[in-house]
This record gives structure tokens, sequence and C-alpha cells, in this order.
């Protein structure tokens, strides 16, 4: 006896063979009749089940063009063949079933459906919680917003950027239970994006007054003991260590200067761009014939931290025992698009935390909170790693907080299924695991700063804190940059093209030769072009993916049908715009 089980694996293969571009209707009802027969071999009692799946399967070749009074006549000709009339209860029944088979189908795919994401709309950048951060900074940054009339988030991440490199790097977190082998210290690259009037530099200006300051007094220091040193005899001199430069703080340097910096700061150093454009230009102004990769690839090692060794002519060998760099600027968005298309892809611009700065108001003359915020970053500075019983002396999460931290691992690797539709996305994402154990270590020092001793263990709390942080605020924040400054796809000028082509022509459903036949962005794309441009549809909801008759068949492109209620404004400008084109050049044909 043939079950349930079996009717529902037959109608899927027969839909599956109903996939078809036939350009009549007879062949779909053939289809139908064909697909019927094995009704016959069904127990009687069984056919009402089966012919209901008989009738999904008529209803979607229906969806794809079949003539629907004739599908519903094959129908009924098929109930009244295998006796199905009177045992579904008179034709009026049947007839029934048969409608509520197609309005069944009809609902799916509206139910089923993705949203299509809107390729011309612009992703708004969010405005900074309130609850997330630690409370000093929290209220410094909304205090100090208030006061200069601009966004908090961008006071606030700034901030982060100086607490991060206030914080020594021998402050390490373990991010699994069972390994050492990988550890997080607190190093953030900050990158503010917005036009002048946001007060980029203003911003950066203020954060960074702390940790300036105390850099001063150490390069002070450093001075002074260099000209004690160089006053000493060349016997003296054997017998005296020649004083190491330890800063707080780069600016305007090359490479071979941050290294004469970073050999004598082991817990690493803050790097100040106001411009970031000026940053990204210095590595091809002072590189010379070695070229900027080199370059690049001297932050992106520093951006990891660790040890780092040296080769020079001239100058000898030695270690950097930990090259590590912070990192806060701003950048305008034109500068840093055109900036984007024009490097070589090295993820250098995906391991910074940009932030799509708000236009700026108008200040308040409020009382401003900077002299705990003072306080903190000298507090950090003085830091030393937790004691343990163990002696590892690292920071380890409590086992609620290591399930966070395993949670979002598996949410950053879904996450990463963007890379279909933006590669650049797609790699900032992959930074998120290490990118929430450095915070962790942020949020933890602010928070126990002013203890006698640093807590080693990081609690849920705080990893909770820092995981709705990233995904309120930093996550949208990416989205803002890479969908909206950079765009939302890879290719996004040929996508705008085929959404638009298929909002103009009210397009059911496109080919790879609708494509070709289309305006001139979409004429010079090559079938491989084309492919991928349907497929980025495709994860953006546009399309859906339906296959030939056979292997060999090139598929088609079914056209969600609510990109049409959606997006029914832009059609109609699409239509417009399309016909005075023709117009035109009808015009200019005389």
């Amino acid at each position: 006896m043939l079950g349930r089980a079996i009717d529902v694996a037959r109608t899927e293969r027969a839909i599956k063979m109903a996939h078809t571009d036939a350009d009549t209707t007879d062949k779909f009802a053939s289809q139908i009749s064909d697909l019927s027969r094995f009704i016959a071999n069904v127990p009687l009692e069984k056919r009402p089940e089966a012919f209901r799946a008989i009738c999904a399967a008529g209803a979607y070749l229906i969806q794809q063009g079949a003539d629907h009074s004739l599908i519903v006549d094959v129908l009924v000709e098929r109930a009244e063949a295998h006796s199905l009339v009177e045992v579904l209860g008179g034709r009026e029944a049947v007839e029934k079933i048969i409608s509520d088979a197609l309005r069944e189908a009809d609902e799916a795919p509206r139910q089923n459906q993705l949203e299509p994401v809107d390729l011309w709309g612009n992703f708004e950048p969010p405005i900074l919680p309130r609850g997330l951060l630690p409370d000093l900074i929290e209220d410094y940054a909304f205090t100090q917003a208030e006061t200069m009339g601009v966004d908090p988030g961008g006071v606030a991440m700034a901030a982060l950027a100086v607490c991060a490199a206030a914080t020594p790097d021998n402050i390490e977190l373990v991010m699994k239970r069972h390994s050492r082998d990988w550890t997080e210290s607190a190093r953030l690259w900050v990158g503010l994006v917005g036009l002048p009037s946001t007060k980029k530099s203003p911003i950066i200006s203020l954060v960074i007054k702390p940790i300036a300051r105390l850099d001063a007094q150490l390069l002070r220091t450093f001075l002074s003991e260099m000209q004690i040193y160089e006053q000493l005899d060349k016997d003296e001199r054997k017998g005296t260590a020649k004083p190491v430069q330890r800063r707080l703080r780069l600016e305007d340097t090359t490479i071979e200067g941050a290294q004469e910096v970073l050999a004598g700061s082991p817990n690493g150093v803050l790097m100040v761009q106001d411009e970031l454009s000026g940053f990204f230009g210095s590595m091809d102004k002072y590189s010379g014939h070695r070229g900027a990769a080199k370059d690049r690839g001297f932050w992106l090692q520093a951006y990891n931290g660790g040890q780092y060794a040296l080769n020079r002519v001239g100058r000898g060998a030695g270690i950097i025992p930990n090259l590590s760099v912070s990192m806060l600027g701003g950048i305008q968005p034109d500068v840093i698009r055109r900036l984007s298309s024009e490097s070589y892809d090295d993820g250098f611009l995906q391991r910074m935390l940009l932030i799509v700065m708000r236009p700026a108001g108008i200040g308040k003359d409020v009382y401003p909170y900077s002299k705990n915020y003072s306080k903190l970053i000298e507090r950090l500075t003085e830091l030393q790693p937790p004691p343990t019983l163990n002696d590892d002396d690292v920071l380890r999460f409590d086992a609620a907080a290591q399930e966070v931290r395993d949670r979002l691992e598996a949410e950053h690797l879904s996450l990463g299924h963007v890379e279909s539709i933006n590669r650049k996305l797609a790699a900032h994402i992959g930074k998120y695991d290490g990118l929430f154990g450095r915070l962790c270590v942020v949020f933890h020092c602010i928070q126990h700063a002013f203890n006698p001793y640093l807590p080693a263990v990081v609690t849920v709390n705080t990893a909770e804190r820092v995981a709705k942080f990233m995904r309120e605020f930093l996550l949208p924040h990416a989205l803002a940059f890479y969908g909206g400054i950079l765009r939302l796809a890879d290719d996004h000028d040929r996508l705008a093209a085929i959404a638009g082509y298929i909002l103009a022509r009210r397009s059911e459903r496109i080919t790879n030769r609708d494509v070709q036949r289309g305006d001139r962005t979409m004429r010079k794309l090559t079938r491989r072009d084309t492919d991928s441009a349907l497929e980025q549809l495709e994860a953006l909801g546009w399309l859906t993916r339906t296959p030939g008759p056979r292997l060999s068949d090139p598929p088609h492109w079914t056209v969600n049908p609510v990109v049409h209620e959606k997006f029914a404004a832009r059609a109609k400008e699409e239509r417009e715009r399309r016909e005075a084109t023709v117009m035109l050049m009808k015009g200019l044909a005389g």
C-alpha cells in the first residue's frame, strides 16, 4: 500500500519535472495527464490525498505560464477518470479542492519570499544606544557631544580607541577554554567618516588630550635622559645603557621612525591621523622603490601585535618585542570611496571600525565631563596583568561569558555569507571574533580601572554588553559604510541597471539573454558577469533561480513579485527615464 511519504515523494519528483520553458499550454496539460497516471496504482481511499498533490503540481505549472482554465479542465477530467468525483463529494467539491490548491500556491511564495533590498536607498547610521558602554565612557560621550553639538557615537568610539591604546598590551584575554594559543589585547583601529561639518577633527583633538599629555611627559623624560647620555665621554657610555624612547602616541612618522619608537614601547601606542588620507598617501610617498605593499604589511602586523624582526642595512638587526598600534583618524566619504577602489584589497580597511558620522548641530554651554575621563586614561596606563592562582597572569571568561563568545562565533560565521553580496563587508565581519575579545578587554579594564587590582575573570555581564554593542551599533555602522558610502554590492551599478530594467518592463522573469539586450551598462557584461549579477540579486531578494527542463539548458530567474509593489514609484521613474532617452535619440536622429 502506498503511503503519504510515497505520494509526496512522487509529487516532488513530478514538480521538478514540470520546470519547463514550453511555449504551448498543451504540453503543460500533457504533463498533468502523465502525472496523474500513478493515481491508478493508489488504493481508492488514498486517491483524494494523491489528487490534492496533483492539484498542487497543476498550480505550480500555472505559475510557470500554463493556461489556467485548461489546467483546471484537465484536473477535473482526471478526477472523473479515476472515480474521484463521488468520493470527493461531487464536482463542486472537486473544483473547490483545485481552487484551494491554486490559492495556497499563490500565497506560499509571498510568505516565503525574501524582502527585496532597496538598491537605491541609503543605510542610515544608528544613534549610539544608551546602556551598552561602560558608564564613565557613556557619560563622557553624551556630555561632550551635547557640548560640541556632535554625534555621540563618534566621541564614544574615539574615546574607546584612546582607552585601548592606554591599556598595556601585556593584559591579555584567553579566548578559548582549554587553549592559550589565541589571546587578544586591547588594540583598536577607529576611523570617523564624515564631511568636515561633522567636526571629526575637534572630536579627535578633544579625546586624545589626556594621552597626548602623558606622551609629552614621556618624550620630555626621554630627551632629558638623552641629553645626559650624550654628555658622557666614550668610556662612560660603554658602561651606561642608552635611554629607550617609550611613547604612547605617534602622528607624523615614517616606518623607520615608528620602528624606533615601538622598540621601546612594548605596551603599544596610539597612531593619531587627523586625516587618514594623508596616512594612506604617505605609504607611497616615503616608501620609494620598496613600494607601498611593504609599508601596508608593517601596519597590518602592528594591528596583530607580537614580535617583529628587523634586518636593516647599515643599522643592524634587532627585535621589536611587541609591534602594537591602535589607530584613530578621520576621513571624508568621497576620499575613502576613492581609496577603497584604487588600493589593493589586503584587508587593511576591513580592520578599521569605520563610524559614519551624523551631521553636527549647535552645541550647548554645559559643564564638560572630562576630568574623570582624563583620570581614567592615566589609570589605564598603570594597570598590571591580574594576579592568578596558576601564575599565568591572563584574563579568562567565566563559563557564561564563554558561552556568549561561542554563540557569537556562530553568528559571525552566518553573517559571513554576505560575501555573495559584498566581499569587503564579509571580510570586515570576519574580524569580529577577535574584535569581540579586544572590546571585552577594553570594557573590563575601564570598569575596573580604579580597583586596587584587575580581576582575572571577564564576566557574562561584560560579554553580553560587548555583544549587544557590536550587534546594535558597530554592525549597523558597518552596513552604513559598506552598504551606503561604498555602496551595497561589489557590482552596484550593474545590479541597479538590471533592477531598473526589471521594474521598467514589469518583468516576471529574466534570462541572461534579456540582460544582454538591456541598456549600455548591461550589454557590456560578459556571461560570467551576468551570472554573478543575477546571483547577487537573488541574495538581495530580487530573484529566484529556476532551472531549465534539462540539465544542459540555462536557467531563468523568477522575479520576486514584491519588487513591483515595493518599488512602484521607482519603476515609474525608470520608465519615464527610458522613454525620455528614446525620444531624445529619435530627436537627434532627425
